[in-house]
């Protein structure tokens, strides 16, 4: 009898011992998500803000324009290939700008010796 009570005791005592472990494993866990978590939003928050930081340093941009002689064999799409600037979105938004800038009809309206008008983006202020 007295066999079979300590044994229980024992059971009884194991079994609490596995139980505080098991919580302190359960805390553990919870208190690493929890630092994880912090750590990941500190990480996208300093990352916005040395964007937001880039951002507010690039020097501004100003709008001009420069008159072109059409040579032959030349396109609207050739002409934008190489003077377009990064503020334009596509090749196509600026070849619809110099179309408008010049009051053509289509963009295959130009021909070699004509002068037209090209916008263009500058840091400098002219």
């Amino acid at each position: 009898m007295r066999r079979d009570n300590h044994r229980k005791e024992n059971k009884v005592i194991i079994r609490a011992r596995l139980r505080r472990r098991n919580e302190r494993y359960i805390r553990l866990f919870r208190f690493c998500v929890v630092m994880l978590t912090v750590m990941t939003v500190s990480t996208v928050m300093l990352s916005l803000r040395s964007f937001a930081l880039a951002e507010d340093k690039k020097e501004p941009s100003y709008k001009c324009y420069t008159s072109y002689t059409v040579q032959s064999g030349d396109t609207l799409r050739k002409i934008a290939a190489d003077h377009i600037t990064d503020e334009y979105s596509s090749a196509d938004r600026y070849i619809s700008e110099v179309v408008s800038i010049n009051h053509l009809i289509s963009a295959s309206e130009i021909d070699a010796g004509q002068t037209i008008i090209l916008p263009y983006y500058t840091t400098v202020k002219q």
